[in-house]
């Protein structure tokens, strides 16, 4: 169970080998926008690495060992990224826009975790969802949905 979940995310080369590498996988990709997130104020709160793992172990049904793998390969591949475009590349072109609302709204759970949303994650937020090209209406939109689920 736990091998066929790990070669679901990474595949056969779990290691990114190189900026756009089409063969990324998505869940990393999404870990490493959350993470990078996460680190934009500065501080990555607990509250905010606990979102990221209900919120992969929810959208990708990981075990808790799959999302531990996970964890430590977007948090390194977070560490050699130049640029988010490294990350969004593949999901934009591949993934269809309901996916890519799923992200954004996943960014601002994370945001908002920690009960308030930083001006330097919201900064990013916007950067990530006009690589993504989603709307403002539609970033606004879902911010609002977060903040009054919340």
């Amino acid at each position: 169970m736990l091998l066929g979940q790990l070669k679901k995310i990474f595949g056969e080369d779990p290691v990114p080998r190189g900026v756009l590498e089409d063969r990324e996988p998505f869940e990393l990709a999404t870990a490493a926008l959350l993470l990078e997130l996460a680190r934009a104020d500065f501080s990555e709160s607990d509250a905010e690495v606990q979102a990221i793992r209900h919120l992969l172990q929810i959208r990708f049904e990981l075990t808790e060992e799959a999302l531990d793998v996970l964890m430590v390969n977007a948090a390194k591949r977070a560490d050699q990224a130049v640029s988010l475009h490294e990350f969004t590349h593949r999901l934009n072109r591949e993934l269809p826009e309901a996916d890519k609302l799923q992200i954004v709204e996943m960014l601002w759970r994370v945001s908002h975790a920690d009960g308030r949303i930083d001006k330097h994650e919201e900064q990013l937020i916007q950067r990530i969802a006009g690589l993504l090209h989603i709307s403002d209406r539609d970033r606004v939109r879902l911010k609002l949905k977060v903040v009054v689920d919340r």
